[in-house]
């Protein structure tokens, strides 16, 4: 019955000691189970369909290619499981890229294992997760803006994002680890750039852009 009641991931990744170590940190836990594949299931789909994972902790590229192999596209991927974009520290794609295809959170392959299965936990529970080495070289790679003054940075949407799920600053800055004050400063950034007034105006924009969509 306990088992019943964890998070079950599955990891997806080509390096075979990568995933038995992740399997390993998984199943240390008492809120998690890992998900490990039998020779049986030969396809990602095949893994899916038997396994049930509630996250998925996935290599971009390889799960690209598993979902090529298998003839299964990403959007319907998504609708079935919900993916953690663990990504090699050299993809300067990380971020709103991956964000963008619906992926529920990113982190690369140096986050420290607590932030990891903070990670899944929190997309588990519909939340969206940037690790803050992905927003540091986010901001390093990203060309600064020439005439689309509305745009916001990384920082800006992830905090907005929070906000139109209802979550107080307080909660935003501890689950961040940022300052109050410096959410409150990209929440007064964002609003201004896409002229937000209300919370109401910010839920209305959420869901307007698909922020809100599961």
């Amino acid at each position: 019955m306990e088992s019943a009641n964890k998070i079950r991931v599955l990891v997806v990744d080509d390096n075979p000691v990568l995933v038995d170590g992740l399997n390993f940190l998984i199943n240390s836990t008492r809120r998690m189970a890992a998900t490990i594949p039998s020779r049986r299931e030969q396809t990602l789909n095949d893994m899916v369909e038997r396994l049930e994972p509630d996250v998925l902790v996935a290599d971009p590229e390889v799960l690209d290619t598993k979902l090529k192999d298998c003839g299964l596209d990403f959007d319907t991927l998504k609708n079935r499981v919900k993916v953690l974009a663990y990504c090699d520290c050299r993809d300067l794609r990380c971020g709103q890229f991956y964000l963008g295809r619906g992926y529920g959170g990113v982190v690369t392959k140096a986050v420290a294992s607590p932030k990891l299965l903070r990670a899944i936990q929190s997309i588990h529970a519909g939340d969206m997760v940037i690790d803050e080495t992905v927003l540091a070289a986010t901001d390093r790679n990203m060309e600064p803006p020439e005439t689309d003054q509305r745009k916001l940075s990384l920082k800006e949407e992830l905090v907005l994002r929070h906000v139109a799920l209802g979550k107080a600053m307080k909660e935003i800055a501890a689950e961040n680890q940022l300052s109050a004050k410096t959410v409150e400063t990209y929440k007064y950034r964002a609003t201004k750039k896409l002229d937000l007034r209300s919370r109401s105006d910010i839920v209305s924009y959420a869901m307007s852009v698909g922020w809100l969509q599961h």
